[in-house]
């Protein structure tokens, strides 16, 4: 047995013992004002921004994924856009007295919140979690991905040290200490936790609904974006390339496939060549196949995500130049059949050409099925009635309308959703919200009703 090893026994606890000193941190912030939580919140955002470079820096130096300088804007982005998106929300006491209408709305915290992260986006998950747990005055406990684990806790530290030097009670954060699959069940399935928030892949996910507790998951995102034949094209592909670029891939909301009507197919596929994209020859796609894909999952393989496109291509035995930013297959199919369709989580994407404006509506609808319901599909076009006839036949809760998916589908950069780095995807995706989700996603509400004489005319 490893030195640090725990028996089952142990783990839960241990376990049990943070969820104590959790409630004993709620119990302390009870009383806690808006401005109270809202200086807190202030920062662990200060936090987040100052540390921004040597979190990302970590992160790339541990998990072997993505670039340091766009973790850095991510953990920028989970900082100083987070909290300037919720800077004025009410989340304490009275948020809301409709006098006219005899109701008084009260904030009141969830509780104690188990939150799991991911290995792509470590550092500003903590950040963002911590954020909106203080900002709804919640405490919370966080279960960290393995291959993460060391500079999550640095981030998490970081955040603990600034906040109690500031006034918060000591255990408001906390996390586990040797990370394992039977840690994070326990934490996630212990009574006294109140909710769990978690990032990760489709298995943690669906264990985090069946705790039986009030749970927000996200699904996985397989997500199509189509450029239409009245698109700016070279606007289009910029986009593009630079979602599917921004920390090689890993935003679940980027790309996985492009539909591009056959008018123009030609010049799109020319315009991605000049962006140092490499079109895969089919003697090449069948390599990809059975070297990209997770044979047991049908997804990417583990280490394959966040990987750049020249080191995917010689994991997978394929010869690109070294300016090569991302790999292009060209696909004519969907499905278990078609193994590059899926969710890639890479700078890599499927090409389909379609026929027209209803054939690339059924491909990026067969793609969204397969692993991507619920998530986000995105548009390139100029023409209004084509946007409204594809946001209605899209089975997706993000529609993004010419802007990269990736930083279009976390909000408030390319649109005015709410920013966030936990996207809901709805009963499409088996998911309890459809929206992006904040600190009100962590409150309960409780109405005050005035009594008014009944209407029995």
């Amino acid at each position: 047995m490893p030195e640090n090893a725990e028996t089952e026994a142990e783990i839960y606890k241990n376990v049990d013992t943070l969820v104590n000193k959790s409630h004993e941190a709620l119990n302390k912030m009870a009383d806690f004002t808006q401005e109270q939580v809202d200086y807190l919140c202030q920062v662990i955002a200060k936090v987040g921004e100052e540390n921004a470079r040597s979190l990302a820096e970590m992160a790339v130096e541990e998990t072997g994924r993505g670039k340091v300088e766009d973790k850095v804007t991510k953990n920028i982005y989970a900082s100083k856009t987070i909290w300037e998106s919720m800077k004025d929300m009410k989340t304490v006491g009275v948020v809301d007295e409709e006098e006219k209408e005899g109701l008084i709305k009260i904030a009141e915290p969830i509780g104690v919140i188990a939150g799991v992260t991911p290995v792509t986006n470590p550092t500003s998950t903590v950040i963002f979690k911590a954020m909106i747990a203080m900002k709804s005055k919640n405490t919370i406990i966080f279960g960290f991905h393995p291959q993460a684990q060391k500079c999550c806790v640095a981030t998490a530290k970081l955040i603990k040290e600034a906040t109690v030097k500031a006034g918060a009670p000591d255990n408001w954060i906390q996390w586990i200490e040797h990370p394992s699959l039977t840690a994070t069940t326990a934490l996630m399935n212990n009574p006294k936790v109140q909710m769990v928030l978690a990032t990760g892949g489709p298995g943690m996910v669906k264990a985090a609904y069946s705790t039986g507790k009030p749970a927000l998951g996200v699904g996985p995102g397989n997500g199509p974006s189509y450029i239409e034949k009245s698109a700016d094209i070279k606007e289009a592909v910029n986009d593009i390339v630079l979602s599917k670029t921004f920390d090689n891939g890993m935003i679940c909301a980027s790309e996985n496939s492009v539909v591009v009507d056959q008018d123009i197919y030609d010049e799109v596929k020319d315009e991605f060549k000049k962006r140092h994209c490499y079109f895969l020859k089919p003697d090449e796609i069948k390599l990809f196949e059975e070297h990209f894909i997770d044979p047991r999952r049908g997804t990417v393989a583990g280490p394959i995500a966040g990987k750049s496109a020249v080191t995917i291509a010689k994991m997978c035995g394929v010869e690109v130049p070294a300016d090569t930013q991302v790999i292009v297959a060209e696909y004519q199919g969907v499905g278990k059949n078609y193994p590059l369709s899926a969710e890639k989580l890479s700078p890599v994407f499927t090409l389909y050409k379609a026929q027209n404006a209803a054939d690339a509506f059924k491909i990026c609808t067969e793609l969204l099925n397969y692993g991507g319901r619920g998530h986000t599909a995105g548009i390139h076009t100029k023409n209004d009635k084509v946007i409204r006839k594809f946001a209605f036949a899209m089975s997706a809760c993000r529609i993004l309308v010419n802007s990269p998916a990736a930083l279009g589908g976390i909000g408030g950069l390319y649109n005015n959703m709410m920013p966030s780095l936990t996207l809901g995807t709805g009963s499409y995706g088996a998911n309890s919200v459809s929206h992006n989700i904040t600190a009100k996603d962590l409150l309960n509400i409780k109405t005050v009703a005035l009594r008014r004489q009944p209407d029995l005319a």
